[in-house]
Formats: structure tokens, sequence, C-alpha cells
């Protein structure tokens, strides 16, 4: 998974249990990096990899390396990345038609980011919201209309 220092400010996930999944709150200073499985990627995900780098730059200081880095992490990266190019749709539909501050962008990803991983409810009642109202969140969710996939750690 790309750039798990941002998933430090999700207050739940998914971890896993042998009879069945339950949500647990996690401490974010015991969240460890899975180390890099995948010595290369199709030039395939590479492009779409340098993709979503794009469309997320001016919010995630990350450098395309270390993006490529964090999907080579993970254990299926195709999955993956079609989760981040679905979250890059959602911020490019909302932003092309509403003009939003950098505060206000770093807002909007992180809304979208959380709503990868659970419903937009539980997203609305999770973060608190500094640059953008409620109303604007709801409509921020709204692009974003996949099944949420939650992070599933291995204890």
């Amino acid at each position: 998974m790309r750039n798990y220092s941002y998933l430090l400010f999700l207050f739940l996930i998914l971890s896993c249990n042998k009879k069945e999944d339950q949500i647990r709150e996690i401490n974010a200073n015991k969240f460890q990096l899975n180390k890099v499985v995948h010595d290369s990627l199709t030039q395939e995900q590479i492009e779409k990899i340098k993709t979503i780098h794009d469309v997320f730059a001016e919010v995630d200081k990350s450098s395309l390396e270390q993006t490529i880095t964090d999907f080579k992490r993970d254990l299926h990266p195709d999955n993956e990345i079609k989760i981040w190019l679905q979250m890059a749709k959602a911020y490019e539909g909302y932003l092309s038609k509403n003009k939003k501050s950098i505060e206000e962008k770093r807002e909007i990803f992180k809304l979208i980011l959380l709503r990868s991983t659970q419903s937009s409810e539980e997203t609305i009642h999770s973060i608190d919201l500094e640059y953008l109202s409620k109303k604007d969140a709801e409509e921020v969710l709204s692009f974003y209309t996949n099944t949420p996939k939650p992070l599933k750690v291995a204890q």
C-alpha cells in the first residue's frame, strides 16, 4: 500500500482475525510498514502510479520513487493501484467543479483516503473538519462511490 504515513491518521482499521474480521483501534506508533515484496513492477503499473503521483503531488510530497516503492510493498499492487486511481478520479472530479485552497485540498485528500476504507457516514463521523463544511465534505464523498476496502493488518 502506498504512503502508509498518511494512514496513521486513520482511527479505525480492520485487523485480521481467524474467526472474523473486527474493527479495532491501533496505536499509530506501533504501525510498521511491510517490507518490499516486489522487486519490480510492470511498465503499465508504473504508468498508472505516475498518474496517481501527479494527481496528488500538491497534497502528497512523496517523490515518485517513494510512491513506486510504497506500491512494491503491497502483496497485490494491482488492487491497490485500482483503489488509488478511483481516489484520484474522485479528487479531480470534485476539484474540477470547486476551486479550493491548498489546506482545503489536503482535507479533501484525507476525506477521500478515509472514504476508500469506510463508508461516507463513518468518514464524516471520524474526521474533524478544519477547512471544509460538512456539506462540502458530503459533496467530496459523493465523488467516491466505490465499496470501501478496509485496511487489513496482520497481528
